[in-house]
């Protein structure tokens, strides 16, 4: 079947009612334009590193299709029931995502230069898009009416794509950083310059590569997969990884996490590669004339058993600890269970 009909060839396009009107048209102009950001966020889909981004962007792609096609219908009164539009729940969602994004970054105290990142460019570019097609929505509401859920949800989506763009911007850095950062680790460890691929030289009596040792990508999954949650949670955490020895591989501290964070999630991750158990199941082991009362103390503060401090394992074998704090014990548990399942290293894994 041919796409090509030359109905077009005199300037004109037909609506969804069959009626046919000029292409540079208002109605016309602004479907178009919603149709431009649906493109740019094809591409901005397969850019993003965060997976709920991702899905988020596929889900607001359908959505512009149901705005192109009430945009492309004059006939408002004859759209019927059934047909999907955009309502409080799609705004409600954008609304959220900000939410999200907004709550893992820094305060924003000027203009933000587009640009650090491939995924936030796209995004930034996406959002003019959108703010153009907002414009060209206004324009149209003047001349025929346009429903207050459609302007919401294509004023809110600009600032989503806003929000979207820094935080990518904000996971490549945090990439960057990370990655350097296990770049000097493994350098400073006896590995060939940093050189990429390189192993670190193993310590006396241990074989290269073993089954027992932490890796530049488990420890970069680990710390992703973390922030990812700690981002879904809307909570600032500090994220500590040590190795099967309690030696500190790496502590990262993510914007706006509580000060004492810091000293609680190295703390932590040793806890749990010292006694080989997860921080909150000693809790019943410290009270008064358990097995391990004074635990604590006789640790010179050391030890740390409430909530957040997992040992990590790799064919049943003990390769380290994670501890995170920051937020609730229960936040923190979760966002440090998470990122042992995402990286499979639980000790049933």
């Amino acid at each position: 079947m041919s796409i090509y009909t030359k109905t077009g060839d005199k300037g004109t396009t037909s609506l969804i009612g069959g009626q046919r009107i000029k292409k540079y048209h208002p109605r016309v102009d602004a479907y178009g334009t919603v149709d431009e950001l649906n493109a740019c966020l094809a591409v901005a889909a397969h850019q993003v590193r965060d997976a709920q981004n991702r899905r988020l962007l596929r889900a607001i792609q359908q959505q512009l299709f149901w705005l192109g096609a009430e945009l492309a219908d004059e006939r408002p009164g004859l759209r019927s029931d059934s047909v999907q539009r955009l309502g409080a729940e799609q705004i409600t969602q954008l609304e959220q995502a900000i939410d999200r994004c907004m709550a893992a970054l820094p305060p924003v105290t000027g203009f933000v230069l587009p640009g650090d990142s491939p995924a936030g460019s796209q995004l930034h570019l996406a959002r003019t898009v959108a703010r153009r097609a907002e414009r060209l929505l206004v324009q149209l509401a003047d001349e025929t009416p346009v429903r207050g859920e459609v302007l919401g949800f294509i004023n809110r989506l600009s600032d989503c794509l806003y929000a979207l763009a820094r935080f990518e911007d904000r996971c490549a850095e945090t990439d960057a950083v990370v990655g350097e950062v296990l770049r000097r680790y493994q350098a400073s460890a006896g590995s060939t310059a940093g050189q990429a691929g390189a192993d670190p030289a193993p310590p006396d009596g241990e074989t290269p590569g073993a089954p027992e040792d932490l890796d530049f990508l488990l420890v970069h999954g680990l710390l992703r997969a973390a922030m990812a949650a700690a981002g879904e949670l809307a909570v600032a955490v500090v994220m500590a990884v040590v190795d099967r020895h309690g030696n500190p591989v790496i502590t990262y501290r993510m914007s706006g996490a509580l000060l004492a964070a810091i000293d609680l999630a190295p703390k932590k991750a040793w806890s749990a590669v010292a006694l080989k158990t997860a921080t909150h199941e000693l809790g019943p082991d410290i009270q008064p004339g358990a097995a391990l009362y004074q635990l604590e103390a006789s640790s010179g503060g050391r030890i740390v058993t409430f909530g957040g401090g997992y040992p990590l394992y790799r064919a049943g074998l003990l390769i380290g600890g994670l501890g995170i704090s920051g937020g609730t014990v229960d936040q923190d548990r979760h966002i440090a269970q998470w990122a042992i399942t995402q990286c499979h290293v639980g000790k049933e894994s």
